[in-house]
């Protein structure tokens, strides 16, 4: 039977073609690509084994634009690269592609699809940059840039080019701008944080109403579409953060320096100021080009203390203060509005890694956001509903951030979850009828992760539902945002490290500068978006992949200092060779292997069965490090003996 999917290329040299929703993917042989490349969708002849589907592609119906990372090898008459991770062809990089690169170079290549779908053995392919690291780089920061083929040192025309746009004649941009100098705003980010790209204010209103103002820096003034700099930060997509360093999109002279808002300094900026009701409802919004001079900044941790205890901060300006307790009211009120909308808000803590300072992990720890984390959430939700509905307003195209509602048979996995750990039949009926109907579906799993908070479960609830739900994206169309419950979306508030802002703030200036209504400029506009969105969302999952190797490779490392030591976790899966396991401090999860044990028998999946004892998902064991990769980031534990706490006792 012919079968349509897109294909996943398997670390092992190996792919799978995944089809629609409801039908299995298909394994494919490397000898069976017939010239198809990661991501390609393809048709391929599927038929049935004993282990499910297998496939030869018969046809590559839409080519996906394919990068590798690898060493750049110099031949007699050209060049080749050998890739860090498994590909199925062997790469040729003729004279004419191979750039600057020079033998032993890590370098990034743009593979050229093969012309017509045939036992390919070999492809070619042109260099697209070197990647160059700093020398002090720590291995795993090393073997992830490298791996994931992240640009770390910019080229030195880029970093010319920077220096050149980072010269703002100010005089000159205070007469087209407005100047809202005088008006009180300020940064708050983390204590680590260098380059601060939104300040925030409040001012109270005589007719009851608030004005929010939300002043992001002007990244499209300094940055101009095409130039070196543009081309760079394009190909980089997103700054990649790291627990002791970061690669940003942009050069530190410009992400540092002259469009980070620092206090006491004059920067440009564009600034959407917001009108909002007595009880948080936004009743108008405005966005323009302007002028501020930041009055204070403030971090999350030492704001926290005064919002949560009225601890207040030494030297905090009066000002600056009860403007700071009005954004947390009303930071409140937006989030009550967006929860009774649809909003879901799981309150996931994150992982932490503190180093000490000879660079190794000290500690591993979850953190939950306080509330001046929130009140800056809460500010940019805002900003960017309302510039989104101000382009739309102008007729604009927009790069919408999307999330798509849940498919049915995710949703029913997820029920099965719930069954398995003992959630209540009246929960679970309700949640089903919400599976089944497609309605109440947010407040349905909003319930059932606040019956979980305070207990061991709650990450474990939590995660589950994320895995239910879809991933977010940039799209050039409005298909709704199921996370926040409702549409009309878009990113505006970071174009210093996300390029899709970037994109926004250009179109923006198509508004200021009257320059939309030309002939043709939405169709150009829209094509160009059109053409973005799959591509900066690829980008996002990258860096977001890199970002969370590097967290496992450290606390890898800092589990090889307590192989032996006992710890307690969930079972969060179960498959045919073993249980994965999160313990619950340090936040990690491992296997516990099932293959050297005798007298197992897994039952679909869902719980493994011992002489004495039963294991399901969801319940609550006690394990010991037995052996860590910390090349790989892999641990395995060892099962201790002793009755596993099932997880309906939690709730």
């Amino acid at each position: 039977m012919k079968i349509q999917g897109k294909v996943h290329w398997n670390a092992k040299g190996f792919a799978f073609v995944v089809p629609g929703e409801g039908r299995d993917d298909v394994f494919v042989p490397p000898e069976g690509l017939m010239g198809a490349m990661n991501g390609d969708l393809v048709e391929v002849w599927a038929y049935r084994e004993k282990k499910g589907l297998r496939g030869e592609v018969l046809s590559v119906l839409t080519r996906n634009p394919t990068t590798v990372s690898g060493t750049y090898r110099e031949k007699k008459k050209q060049g080749i690269v050998i890739p860090f991770d498994p590909f199925p062809y062997a790469i040729v990089i003729p004279p004419a592609c191979r750039g600057a690169a020079r033998d032993g170079d890590l370098v990034t290549a743009a593979v050229d699809p093969p012309r017509a779908v045939e036992r390919t053995r070999t492809v070619t392919a042109r260099i697209e940059r070197l990647l160059n690291l700093p020398e002090n780089t720590a291995d795993d920061l090393k073997f992830v840039a490298i791996k994931y083929g992240l640009s770390w040192l910019f080229p030195e025309e880029v970093e010319r080019e920077a220096l050149k746009a980072s010269r703002v004649h100010m005089k000159e941009e205070l007469r087209r701008r407005r100047d809202l100098r005088g008006r009180v705003l300020f940064t708050i980010d983390g204590v680590t944080a260098k380059d601060f790209d939104d300040a925030v204010g409040i001012e109270r209103q005589d007719d009851g109403t608030s004005l929010l103002t939300v002043a992001i820096a002007d990244v499209s003034h300094l940055v101009k579409k095409g130039t070196l700099l543009d081309r760079e930060a394009w190909n980089r997509g997103f700054s990649v953060y790291f627990p002791e360093a970061a690669i940003p999109m942009l050069p530190e002279v410009l992400s540092n320096g002259v469009l980070s808002l620092k206090p006491d300094e004059d920067r440009l900026v564009v600034a959407v100021e917001i009108r909002l009701g007595p009880r948080g409802k936004i009743l108008g919004a405005d966005c323009f080009d302007a002028v501020i001079h930041s009055r204070a900044r403030l971090t999350y941790e030492g704001l926290n203390p005064f919002l949560e205890a009225g601890e207040k901060p030494d030297g905090l300006d009066p000002e600056v203060a009860w403007r700071v307790l009005e954004l947390n009211r009303i930071a409140g009120l937006l989030f009550r509005n967006r929860v009774r909308k649809g909003a879901l808000d799981f309150d996931i803590s994150e992982v932490g890694i503190t180093l000490g300072s000879d660079g190794d992990v000290d500690r591993v720890y979850r953190y939950r956001r306080g509330p001046a984390e929130k009140l800056i959430e809460e500010a940019m939700l805002c900003a960017n509903h309302a510039v989104c509905g101000f382009l739309e307003k102008h007729g604009m195209p927009v790069l919408y951030r999307v999330h798509e509602k849940p498919s049915p048979d995710d949703l029913l996995a997820l029920y099965e979850t719930l069954k398995e750990i003992g959630l209540g039949k009246g929960e679970l009926a309700a949640f089903h009828q919400a599976v089944r109907t497609r309605k109440n579906l947010s407040p349905a799993l909003q319930r059932i992760s606040g019956l979980y908070a305070d207990t061991p479960l709650h990450s474990f609830v939590n995660q589950h539902i994320l895995r239910a739900l879809k991933r977010a994206k940039y799209w050039f169309e409005d298909l709704g945002h199921f996370g926040l419950g409702s549409e009309s979306y878009t990113h505006f508030t970071s174009p210093i490290r996300r390029y899709p802002d970037l994109i926004i703030h250009r179109i923006l200036k198509q508004v200021f500068g009257e320059r939309a209504a030309k002939d043709g400029e939405r169709d150009r506009l829209l094509n160009y978006v059109a053409l973005a969105s799959p591509e900066v969302s690829e980008k996002e999952k990258k860096t977001d992949d890199a970002m969370f190797e590097v967290i496992r490779l450290k606390t890898a490392a800092y589990m090889q200092r307590h192989i032996g030591s006992e710890f307690t976790g969930v079972v969060t899966s179960i498959l045919p060779y073993g249980m994965f396991v999160e313990i619950f401090d340090p936040p990690f999860d491992g296997l516990v292997s099932l293959s050297d044990m005798k007298g197992v028998r897994i039952e679909e999946g869902r719980s493994v069965k011992f002489r004495r004892r039963s294991i399901s998902i969801g319940d609550i064991i006690a394990v010991r490090v037995s052996r860590v990769d910390p090349v790989k980031g892999h641990v395995d534990f060892s099962l201790l003996p002793g009755r596993a706490s099932p997880g309906t006792a939690q709730v």
